[in-house]
């Protein structure tokens, strides 16, 4: 049975200084290594890595200090509707800032607290690795060998995550894309499931991410107007599901390496149609727990919504249905959280070696994450092919945002399909290009 694990939240950002000069042979250039970080409450996970490296350099003085960011996250609460973001704008903006004037320190860890609030625009991050912002990972391999757990995922993962010509992003947390709904609530509204996959219990079901997306729509179509029908599924879901349904499903959308993009086929146009079929049906309640399990809770138990994206029924027969990628190959994963080393770092061997150390620990599970070395420790050896797509582990792209005027005109119904589609291609080619 595949190991499932619920939401996955972000909640605190730190900054860590490391000072002093390491045991192992290698040039050190600065006294002190400086890194963004982030955490979820996991300060054991870092220590723990701490002390690893410590091994290795035993005259760095490491001191770890944490920014408290929790009423950013939407995952813990956002019932405080006002809630003055700026601080998280500032944020954004200092690592972007900083990455470009060569000031970054020595390891970025980035989110996807993004998803969770669009009002803060992200850094691009893809259009900073074209720019050379980060270091490439594969020569650090090269001079101190391969991080062992994230070899498996770098084979297997995304040409934009990895790739043969540079590998930059590590990710160390994700989320994977499922849902649940329970028997009665199929079975009343007439909301068919897959067979379950073979070799699985019967309250698993895979579907591919289309399919999931045209089925949520007809269900729509059908009981959208019916007062006693319950939502499809709560707004905090659908917001994520829309802002990441074009990067986990197996399309690259944009490449900023050739600078083409292929917004303009028909596959998309199947899920953007979908996608804003199942906006009209969306219930935008704005406050409240939106996204916690006890707001999930009670919302199950006065039978707001179809699909949940965390349930804990007691007396229904739970089912759960897990994305696939259009051609059902892999499961729909995407980073939560990954770390890079900028480019102008002085210190990339010992950031290195600190990401190799943080990946060779178990994380101290809070309920709120799930560390990809644990995830990989579970894979049988038979299936550790390097070959094998697994694990498709994609960090959520930020162009949406750049066009995010499209994007609600086109949701809201202010412009046909066609001439949205064609709309975004022209202005993502440029996007990508400036």
């Amino acid at each position: 049975m595949k190991k499932r694990t619920g939401i996955t939240a972000i909640i605190l950002i730190i900054s860590i200084l490391i000072s002093g000069c390491g045991g192992k042979t290698v040039e050190q250039k600065n006294d002190s290594l400086s890194c963004y970080f982030l955490s979820d409450g996991n300060e054991k996970w870092y220590e723990a890595a701490k002390e690893n490296v410590l091994e290795t350099y035993p005259d760095i003085k490491m001191e770890l200090k944490w920014w408290t960011a929790t009423q950013y996250m939407m995952l813990d609460s956002r019932e405080y509707k006002d809630t003055d973001i700026t601080p998280l704008r500032e944020y954004y903006d200092k690592i972007t800032a900083d990455l470009r004037k060569d000031q970054a320190g020595d390891i970025v860890m980035g989110d996807a607290t993004y998803l969770e609030w669009p009002e803060a625009t992200p850094p691009d991050w893809y259009k900073l690795m074209k720019n050379g912002a980060f270091a490439d990972l594969n020569a650090l391999e090269e001079e101190n060998g391969q991080v062992d757990v994230t070899s498996y995922v770098k084979n297997n993962s995304d040409s934009a995550v990895a790739s043969e010509k540079q590998w930059t992003f590590v990710p160390v947390l994700d989320r994977t894309l499922f849902y649940f709904t329970t028997e009665e609530l199929a079975e009343q509204w007439g909301f068919s499931l897959p067979e379950s996959q073979e070799g699985t219990v019967s309250e698993y079901f895979d579907m591919s991410i289309v399919d999931f997306l045209e089925q949520c729509a007809e269900w729509v179509e059908k009981y959208g107007d019916d007062p006693n029908a319950p939502s499809i599924m709560p707004d905090f879901e659908f917001q994520v599901l829309k802002s990441v349904a074009f990067d986990v499903c197996g399309l690259t959308i944009a490449d900023y390496e050739s600078g083409k993009v292929d917004f303009d086929n028909p596959t998309v146009k199947r899920i953007l149609e979908a996608l804003r079929t199942i906006s009209t049906d969306i219930e935008d309640s704005g406050l409240g727990d939106q996204g916690t399990s006890p707001f999930q809770q009670d919302a199950y138990e006065a039978k707001r919504y179809l699909i949940y994206g965390s349930l804990y029924a007691t007396s229904d027969h739970i089912k759960i249905i897990t994305l696939q990628d259009v051609n059902q190959e892999y499961d729909c994963m995407y980073a939560t959280r990954w770390v890079a080393i900028p480019a102008s770092s002085k210190n990339q061997t010992i950031a290195y070696d600190y990401i190799q150390a943080l990946l060779d620990e178990d994380m101290v599970q809070t309920g709120t994450g799930y560390n990809l070395s644990e995830r990989y420790k579970e894979i049988p050896d038979e299936h550790r092919d390097p070959n094998r797509k697994a694990f498709n582990v994609v960090i959520p792209s930020t162009w949406q945002y750049a066009l995010s005027d499209l994007f609600d005109s086109y949701y809201a119904g202010n412009m046909e399909t066609d001439e949205f589609m064609n709309q975004v291609q022209k202005r993502l080619e440029v996007y990508i290009t400036e």
